[in-house]
């Protein structure tokens, strides 16, 4: 990866003087080349502070790792154009709408229509519906549960392990929990998700490790395309992939709450 994708990579986690430094180096990256800190520091008007954290936030040690791959980088393209960036950028904007287009289609590849509409009628028959996710993975949870509760399927989501085991001490027979965990680090959920299933209650699993452990501790588990894993620089955002398959089910879902046709006038 060239300093200056590592640079537009990081732009969403700058502090705004890192910002700063970064909007500086992306405007004028052959200043880097043959320039000190202080030089840098001194045209910019920026601390050599904000400089220094800058670099070290993209995986550089220092300014002088910086300038030596920006120096590379310039030898091995030439010179870099305003006309020049806009192409690459672009070009980078197409890359990225192919490959999110490619993983989106690959979801509806991986669905069981069989297990969808399974999953569906659980859902909408379900007494009671805990809906579980810790961390990032909590993102897909409240999309769930906030897209349930407007179709007016009560649920109630949790990312607190003590709440999940308080629960998991409740939910039986008639109920459904449904478990987010997209690689299967951090918690382990397969002594709540078994004291569940062993008092007659069903676990639906959504996740993106087909070799995580949990597929044998649910009732239904279903294993989406992982982006971010598989993609080169692992800069892809999985909950888009995530968000995709919810509106699927949740379509689904819609469908099962549909009243049966009323039969013909008597």
């Amino acid at each position: 990866m060239s300093p200056l994708e590592r640079i537009e990579n990081g732009i969403g986690s700058y502090t705004k003087a890192e910002r700063a430094a970064a909007d500086y180096f992306l405007k004028h990256p052959s200043d880097v080349v043959g320039s000190t800190i202080t030089s840098i520091s001194e045209a910019s008007g920026l601390s050599k502070t904000a400089i220094m954290r800058m670099c070290q936030r993209i995986g550089y040690s220092g300014y002088a790792e910086l300038r030596f791959s920006m120096e590379k980088y310039l030898a091995a393209v030439g010179p870099i154009t305003a006309s020049s960036r806009q192409g690459e950028t672009v070009e980078s904007m197409q890359h990225l709408a192919d490959t999110y287009s490619s993983y989106l289609r690959r979801v509806s590849d991986v669905i069981d229509i069989e297990q969808l509409a399974i999953m569906a009628r659980g859902i909408c028959q379900a007494k009671r519906i805990s809906i579980w996710g810790v961390n990032r993975t909590h993102e897909g949870v409240m999309q769930l549960s906030n897209r349930l509760m407007r179709l007016g399927i009560f649920n109630q989501a949790s990312s607190d392990i003590i709440t999940m085991v308080d629960i998991a001490a409740i939910l039986g027979e008639g109920d459904l929990c449904i478990v987010f965990s997209m690689n299967g680090r951090g918690t382990d959920y397969a002594p709540l998700m078994d004291s569940i299933v062993n008092r007659g209650g069903e676990v639906y699993l959504i996740t993106m490790n087909p070799e995580i452990d949990l597929i044998n501790h649910a009732t239904q588990a279903v294993t989406l395309p992982w982006i971010s894993r598989d993609y080169e620089f692992g800069t892809l955002e999985d909950q888009i992939i995530v968000f995709m398959y919810l509106e699927i089910l949740l379509d689904e879902i819609s469908k099962a709450r549909e009243p049966a046709a009323a039969g013909p006038l008597s």
